[in-house]
């Protein structure tokens, strides 16, 4: 399935390019579409570089939105009984590690070769790496819409947030800057390397997994087909802190703990997605709640800290600005992008709410309304967080991926499915317990994401998210009576 998928795009591409018509896997990964049916792109800007589709309007008689969903319906229903199926032989030990590591790496080669398909998002990193590297803006700043003439450069082309200012951590956003300008500027070659990129780390991560010498666990993340799609197939950025966050909390669960390596990763992830930052208050409030506080200990995750603090500082030179500068315009744009309401727990509550007020006719204040529905979760996770913090004797790892889970799955106002390979990484550290089957089942679930189910405003977080997880939860209860 993932060879098929691949050759499609790249198939679909050559073709396009040899008979002059247009292909945008972003509006369909099976058609190509004759020029006349693009009804609103300049012809600078329907060259073959812009194959994402985004802002193309096509008007074809061929239902290629209709063949779209089928096929990745399919593909998602394949995916997902061909993983459980291959995770039964795994447990009954019926394939053996170094064909799950060779398939792994074919898997994951297929899937970085192939053409973005869900997601513009690889394009946006090359439009912030170009943004610097050949305007020197500043991307926390300024935006790229303030390039003149930047729509007929081809490596603006796909992409989606000109108006905005970056959301990402210093860290992230200077490696973009590093690939584009070591890239010599050029959108294939910046596409090419990212795409690297993400596979050199992926590769990284299975290899730590065999020092953990659990067959299974190699499998639940080297076949995982939403780590495959969302982390290699779109090149998510959540895959790159995904993994430095496996590696901090690797390093914690060694015999004897490496705190201060361990806290510097977890810093580092900070620089990526500001995420990590939930996990670093766990860390500490679990070694000061210890019988026997080791003050050498507590000492190493200081200095891991701050060497972490120096780590992103040293990479945020070119970034820093003086706060009021900031304050005038740019933090307001980066913090109302944050704050969207999207896909998540929120977005269903205030989606209903505004339903039964139209259907009613009542004049409600939906402002106001989804404010209070946000705040009224945010406050309820703070209260989730403080008792995992003040917990004694509690397990470290468990306490940080559950966190990640609730944040991630019920708190976070703007969610996206590629959030998740934050958090899916970490299945190996998870014993046999609900968590862990919460998670594998998330994994499968928001495959689909990939259908038409990720724009379905209430189905969206019902279908991908709570109901896989009440499941697994109303199952275990079961086992347990």
């Amino acid at each position: 399935m993932y060879f098929i998928t691949t050759i499609i795009g790249w198939v679909n591409l050559a073709i396009a390019y040899i008979f002059d018509k247009k292909y945008y896997p972003l509006r369909s990964y099976f058609i190509i579409f004759e020029n006349n049916e693009i009804v609103n792109l300049k012809k600078i800007t329907s060259s073959i570089l812009h194959f994402s589709g985004y802002g193309a309007h096509i008007v074809s008689s061929i239902p290629y939105k209709l063949i779209n969903e089928l096929f990745y319906i399919i593909l998602a229903i394949i995916l997902i009984a061909l993983f459980f199926a291959g995770y039964k032989l795994v447990q009954s030990n019926e394939i053996s590690q170094p064909e799950i590591i060779k398939w792994t790496i074919i898997f994951s080669f297929l899937m970085a070769t192939a053409i973005p398909s869900h997601s513009s998002d690889l394009y946006g990193y090359i439009a912030r790496g170009a943004q610097q590297s050949l305007y020197h803006q500043n991307p926390y700043l300024s935006t790229v819409d303030e390039i003149h003439g930047h729509k007929l450069n081809s490596l603006f082309f796909n992409f989606m947030w000109a108006e905005t200012p970056t959301t990402y951590g210093p860290v992230f956003i200077y490696l973009t800057k590093a690939i584009v300008y070591l890239s010599n500027n050029n959108f294939f070659y910046s596409f090419i390397n990212f795409k690297l990129f993400n596979l050199t780390i992926f590769l990284f991560l299975i290899w730590l997994l065999t020092l953990l010498k659990d067959t299974k666990n190699i499998y639940l993340i080297g076949w995982n087909p939403l780590i495959l799609i969302q982390g290699l197939w779109n090149c998510h950025n959540d895959l790159f802190s995904g993994i430095l966050i496996f590696i901090s909390l690797y390093l914690f669960a060694k015999d004897r703990g490496n705190c201060f390596t361990g806290m510097f990763f977890l810093a580092v992830a900070a620089g990526v997605k500001f995420v990590s930052l939930l996990l670093i208050p766990i860390i500490f409030f679990h070694y000061l709640f210890k019988e026997k506080i080791k003050w050498s200990v507590l000492l190493n995750l200081l200095l891991g800290l701050l060497a972490g603090v120096i780590f992103i500082l040293i990479f945020s030179l070119d970034y820093i600005v003086p706060v009021k500068q900031l304050l005038d315009g740019s933090f307001n744009k980066i913090v109302s992008n944050v704050g969207l309401v999207h896909k998540s727990l929120i977005a269903l509550i205030f989606t209903m709410i505004k339903y039964c007020c139209g259907f009613l006719k009542l004049n409600c204040d939906l402002g106001f309304i989804q404010n209070l529905v946000k705040y009224f979760i945010y406050f309820s996770f703070a209260l989730f967080y403080f008792f995992v913090l003040l917990k004694k004797q509690a397990d470290i790892i468990f306490n940080s991926i559950l966190v990640l889970f609730i944040f991630f799955a019920f708190t976070i106002a703007k969610f996206h499915s590629w959030y998740l390979l934050n958090l899916i990484v970490l299945l190996p550290f998870l014993k046999d317990l609900s968590l862990k089957r919460i998670l594998i089942a998330l994994s499968m679930s928001h495959v689909f994401a990939i259908t038409f189910l990720d724009q379905a405003k209430i189905l969206n977080f019902i279908v991908l998210t709570l109901i896989p997880t009440l499941l697994v939860v109303i199952k275990g209860k079961r086992n347990i009576e």
